[in-house]
């Protein structure tokens, strides 16, 4: 194809922003996250801390550190586990941890700045003017620049380039153009092909790219050697270690210490080069529309003949390495640019990848300060990660959505590319280690099936939301609706990784739940007289489980409204009937039907009461439910004394199951829409959710004033729910309960329903085709009703979110370490279990040592210590007397405080020292109070039944030690000759 003959309209390829700053993002990320992570292993290597010790104290596996069972054990110890590492192995100061990244990114500045002087250097380059006498380049040059360019780029020659083409390089500030002596030789001979070449050179400078293509450059040369070289050569002193001490359990560790490196180089390099293919592109194609004639130096470039499977294998691998695309790829783009608007499967894999590493690489950032680790704080370093991904992908989506409508082709699903970004999310996660721990494989495998889930349903909702608004959205520009995608999809994202990274790990570690546990706590957690319904203990379990994790994350209320209520927006801002596919670029429309070659717009949008109205009807539904379980419980006729803690908590679950049951039977009935069904049954799943909590608010709050539907109450009155169900944040579990699902029920059903269609596609192929009804125009008036009532609904579910998030908001500003106590850690040993690992008698010597080393020998000398004390103070006549007061009531103190340290201090590794050492503390706490209050009272023969049961307590303290020392079996060890260590104070 030439100039002259330019074929049919082609649309703009600039319909939406190529996407390559956001890639150049995802490279900037990556790098600056991992270099700061990989400084952060060496020096935590390097340096001589003690968090060995800390995690042996609390029973784990310092062969497996990060298996369920020693995350447990350190979890649920963690009011002495966390002082303990703050004590014996503090954190690198923030300053060492950013040195790494700031050197990489300085580094990478100062090479893109001094890159073009390199190439402009004396011997290579020379002055354009000191070769042209006439002028004539020069000037033509200019000419060809007029009007396209801000700036005419400096000009230089390459003497010994003999090729007939050029490059430009500098920065969009400065830009320099360089042309081969080739080239320039031609200028007189082949004009035309002299003009090609420096109208895609200008192209470069009129797209801006310059900067970003240097600095993309700079910075993965930086990395690579300042960041993976070091780390390589560490990684590989540490496998030499490993192999030489025989600890063949840290080999998967160790080879990911070894592989992740050269994966990152691998993945930086590959984006790297996706980045300067587009931007070859997007230069090709502004040359053309500036007349270059490109066809005429490209047609004297041969195609590539083909080669057997292997060879086709390499060159497509070779592909997505190469900087610039093949000559075959370049003539494709000018006559159809849909290259540059295909989702590439290894792109959209490759942004899972970085994603997860990222995301990875910054958790470790705290790891060290995991006590300083707050919810918002979690909930930022998932938000990372979160927008990288909203961004890089739904602009590929986005793109490829509207290029489908330009075209009036079948509009991308986003299965395909959501299925992709899922399994790259898998790889970085397997990667890294975060879902293995160090082992090969998670135990619970089937987490990450949740990952893919996740990932897919992601893509899913936002090119559903592309197409809708590339056929619907009534201004000229798809900008207003993709940044609405992208903020929503980023706070959709950004709860998603922060639960993945708080409690999905847990589940891919094979971490289970004590169902027998929960049913207990749930007595300590809504406190009480009453019992539940007979089928609610295990909805109980599950459910409060589930809500639970979902209460932690700061921003899940409003990702779980966004969700829905994005696709609302679009829909009613939109135009409904036959939508028009449109070429979009700067603001301006496209040739419409002209840019599609003549092909008819086809795009219907349905009426937005087809996902509205069936939002009314499982609003119905859950209503009918509520009354269901009112009546269902009134007949258990409970006690006035006997509907609270668990009556109450029964009452509100099932009342919530109701509500979830209206919003999936609206769900059901809106994905029979005629298009968009995954955007109808989002919003009329969400719709109903909230008329159902509405009702349930209602009802709650009438409770009593229905005698057949008496649940708590027996007098009428209004007694506003948020008061009734108040106890353990129940009425929270409800209204967060009640908006989450929405969203995930509507994706199953949707989901669920295009199986079946596909399945049922045979039969309805066979039968005659019908004429198509005529739609009825929508009257205005019922259609600006329509679109009232769910703008009305919008914002009272997104007034809803704000209340939860900002209710929570001092809480989830609370550290781990603030929100540790007792209470939580007994909440937590006894919803998960403490389980006693079963270790090699090697593993638990170190263990009990280093329990006896990090304090437990201070505890138990102090014991024994205090009671030999108290023993010489008794007599035969002992009388209670003033001096023998201020002797003894100190004592008796003294052994109540050390055994109050048992359940803040670690547990005894070994299960016999343990029961000794729990019994002391139990005694120890109890008797050594009755000893005070005896001698307060001066009562006698209290205080003798006091003091025989501190002197039982100094038996069980005495039996503990002896375990303990028979089991380090060494009695000139350190731990016995060096003075005891006083161990970490928890913070109470």
């Amino acid at each position: 194809m030439t100039a002259a003959d330019p074929g049919p309209p082609a649309p703009d390829e600039r319909i939406l922003r190529a996407g390559t700053n956001a890639r150049f993002a995802l490279l900037l990320v990556l790098l600056v996250a991992s270099s700061g992570a990989m400084l952060l292993s060496v020096l935590a290597g390097l340096r001589d801390g003690d968090s060995i010790g800390c995690l042996l104290a609390a029973g784990a596996d310092a062969d497996h550190p990060f298996e369920a069972g020693s995350a447990l054990r350190r979890t649920g110890q963690a009011l002495a586990y966390l002082p303990c590492v703050a004590q014996y192995d503090p954190p690198v100061p923030w300053w060492q941890i950013l040195t790494g990244p700031a050197v990489v990114l300085l580094v990478a500045a100062a090479t893109t700045v001094l890159l073009p002087r390199w190439k402009e250097r004396p011997g290579r380059c020379v002055r354009l003017e000191l070769i042209d006498g006439t002028g004539a380049i020069s000037a033509r040059i200019r000419d060809l620049a007029a009007g396209r360019v801000d700036r005419v780029p400096a000009l230089f020659v390459a003497p010994a380039a003999l090729s007939r083409s050029g490059a430009v390089f500098g920065t969009d500030r400065s830009p320099r153009l360089r042309l081969n002596a080739g080239l320039v030789a031609c200028r007189d001979t082949d004009p035309r092909t002299f003009d090609a070449v420096v109208l895609h050179e200008l192209g470069h400078v009129a797209n801006r790219d310059l900067t970003i293509t240097y600095a993309t450059v700079a910075l993965w040369r930086a990395f690579l050697v300042l960041v993976v070289c070091p780390y390589l050569v560490f990684s590989a002193w540490l496998a030499s270690v490993s192999i030489t001490s025989g600890s063949g359990s840290f080999a998967a560790p160790v080879a990911r210490f070894l592989i992740l490196p050269l994966v990152i180089a691998v993945v930086l390099y590959v984006v790297r080069a996706d980045v300067l293919r587009s931007r070859e592109l997007h230069a090709d194609l502004t040359a053309r529309r500036w007349g270059a004639p490109l066809g005429h130096v490209w047609a004297a470039m041969p195609a590539r003949a083909g080669h057997g499977r292997v060879r086709r294998w390499a060159g497509a691998v070779a592909d997505r390495v190469r900087t610039h695309p093949k000559w075959e790829v370049r003539r494709d783009a000018l006559a159809d640019p849909a290259p540059l608007f295909s989702v590439s499967a290894l792109l959209m894999f490759l942004i899972g990848v970085i994603a997860t590493l990222t995301n990875v690489h910054l958790i470790s950032y705290f790891l060290p300060r995991l006590g300083m680790l707050s919810g918002w704080v979690g909930q930022a370093v998932g938000a990372l990660p979160a927008v990288m991904v909203s961004v890089s992908a739904s602009v590929l989506m986005w793109r490829a959505a509207a290029w489908a409508a330009v075209r009036d082709r079948r509009p991308p699903t986003g299965l395909r590319g959501g299925l992709w970004l899922g399994a790259g999310m898998v790889s970085g996660s397997l990667l890294n280690g975060q879902s293995t721990g160090d082992l090969w494989l998670p135990r619970g495998w089937w987490a990450l099936a949740v990952v893919v889930v996740a990932a897919t349903g992601y893509v899913c909702w936002t090119t559903q939301c592309a197409r809708l608004a590339a056929v619907s959205w009534p201004g000229r520009s798809l900008g207003p609706p993709l940044t609405l995608c992208l903020v929503a999809g980023g706070l959709v994202l950004a709860a998603w990784f922060s639960w993945w990274d708080f409690f999905g790990v847990t589940l891919a570690h094979g971490v289970g739940l004590d169902t027998a546990g929960v049913r207990q706590g749930v007595v300590t957690w809504f406190p009480g007289e009453g019992e539940a319904h007979p089928g609610a203990p295990m909805v109980m379990v599950w459910t409060l489980v589930a809500l639970a994790t979902t209460m932690q994350i700061p921003l899940v209320p409003v990702a779980a409204v966004v969700a829905w209520a994005v696709p609302f927006v679009l829909w009613a801002a939109g135009r409904t009937g036959t939508g028009r596919g449109r070429a979009v670029a700067d603001g301006r429309a496209a040739g419409d039907h002209a840019s599609r070659g003549g092909a008819k717009p086809a795009r219907l949008v349905p009426s937005l009461r087809w996902a509205v109205w069936p939002a009314l009807g499982g609003g119905a539904v859950a209503a009918l439910g509520i009354v269901g379980v009112q009546a269902s419980l009134h007949a258990l006729h409970a006690a006035a004394d006997q509907r609270g803690g668990p009556f109450a908590l029964g009452y509100a679950l099932w009342t919530l199951a109701a509500v979830v049951l209206g919003s999936a039977a609206a769900a059901v009935v809106a994905v029979l829409a005629p298009g968009f069904r995954l955007q109808a049954a989002l919003i009329a799943s969400g719709l109903a959710a909230l008329l159902g909590l509405g009702g349930a608010v209602a009802l709650i709050s009438a409770d009593g004033c229905f005698p057949a539907l008496t649940v708590l109450h027996d007098g009428c009155g209004w007694r506003p729910a948020w008061r009734q169900l108040e106890g353990g944040h129940t009425f929270r579990l409800v209204v967060q309960g009640a908006l989450l699902p929405a969203p995930v029920t509507a994706m199953l059903v949707t989901a669920v329903a295009a199986l079946v269609r596909r399945a049922l596609h045979p039969l309805r192929a066979r039968r005659a085709p019908r004429a198509a009804a005529a739609r009825r125009p929508s009257g205005r008036a019922r259609a600006a009703a329509t679109s009232a009532f769910g703008g009305f609904a919008v914002a009272v579910a997104l007034a809803t979110a704000t209340v939860l998030v900002i209710g929570d908001a001092h809480a989830q500003l609370r550290t781990q370490a603030q929100t540790v106590t007792p209470a939580s850690q007994a909440s937590f040993r006894q919803v998960l279990g403490m389980p006693d690992l079963p270790v090699p008698a090697r593993m638990r010597r170190r263990q009990v040592h280093a329990w006896y080393r990090l304090g437990g020998r201070y505890l138990l000398d102090r014991a024994i210590a205090y009671d030999d004390a108290l023993q010489t103070l008794l007599n035969p006549d002992m009388r209670i007397t003033p001096e023998l007061t201020a002797r003894m009531r100190p004592l008796c103190v003294d052994l109540q405080i050390i055994g109050s340290w048992e359940p803040y201090y670690f547990r005894v590794p070994d299960p016999a020292a343990q029961d000794s050492w729990h019994q002391f503390g139990v005694t120890a706490v109890s008797e050594g109070r009755r000893c005070a209050q005896a001698l307060d009272r001066a009562d006698l023969k209290a205080l003798i039944s006091a003091v025989t049961g501190l002197t039982l307590a100094a038996y069980y303290a005495t039996d503990a030690s002896v375990q303990v020392k028979a089991v380090i079996d060494d009695p000139l060890d350190s731990v016995f000759t060096g003075p005891p260590v006083q161990p970490a104070q928890p913070r109470l």
